[in-house]
């Protein structure tokens, strides 16, 4: 449901600082818009340090506000890293339940035994593994993991966003500027397996920039929302 007040917050405070996310993020709250009735976000890995905006997304932050113009809209956010997650509660209000624990086995409880208020997943955001450029694949196997282990509580119109994942190509650059592809562009970084799964399945990729996301990956039914994008 669209909320103008979080629109004019969105628009007058975080978007100018979110820099490269900007964009992705408008698309995933956009997505989230459709559904007419409270939203639930799972998110992996939350805010670890104060006003990091163009650095980290303070996806936490923004998920939490999005709440707060949505009524009765819950954030769960788990991190490994007990610092981490003392630091986001102060950041945050009660609408955000944070847990400190391994993500993979956390998601794996909430199928087990899902918390009360956890009736729809509408947003899977995974940002729990650092992205090292160099050596991607850690993050990217770590990534599906999370997406195996919540997979149960998809449904089909859950988004499934992935933070730190900039489409990667090979290619020889000739003296006029242009590119022989070698390996034509990609999604890269966390969320290249996703990627790979999702488009094996023939999930829908809504947006591909500096973050990715998905819908239909989810196999249950789930219940519907509204138009496109």
């Amino acid at each position: 449901m669209l909320s103008p007040e979080f629109w004019s917050w969105f628009g007058d405070i975080a978007s100018p600082k979110l820099a490269h996310r900007m964009e992705s993020f408008r698309k995933i709250f956009t997505y989230l818009d459709r559904f007419d009735r409270p939203v639930a976000t799972i998110e992996t890995g939350c805010v670890r340090q104060r006003d990091n905006w163009a650095g980290d997304g303070q996806s936490t932050i923004l998920f939490d506000k999005y709440a707060e113009f949505h009524s009765g809209s819950v954030v769960f956010s788990v991190d490994r890293d007990p610092q981490a997650t003392a630091l986001c509660q102060s950041l945050v209000s009660d609408r955000v339940r944070i847990h400190t624990d391994d993500s993979i086995a956390w998601l794996k409880s909430l199928t087990d035994d899902p918390p009360p208020g956890l009736r729809h997943v509408d947003l899977l955001y995974l940002d729990s593994y650092d992205l090292d450029i160099d050596n991607q694949l850690p993050s990217a196997i770590h990534h599906l993991k999370e997406l195996v282990a919540i997979a149960p509580l998809l449904s089909a119109e859950t988004l499934v966003a992935v933070d730190d994942s900039p489409t990667v190509f090979i290619g020889i650059p000739n003296q006029n500027g242009s590119v022989n592809l070698i390996r034509p562009p990609r999604i890269g970084g966390k969320g290249q397996l996703i990627a790979e799964y999702a488009a094996q399945i023939g999930a829908e990729l809504l947006f591909a920039d500096y973050q990715c996301g998905w819908h239909r990956i989810g196999r249950n039914s789930g219940t519907p929302a509204g138009d496109g994008l």
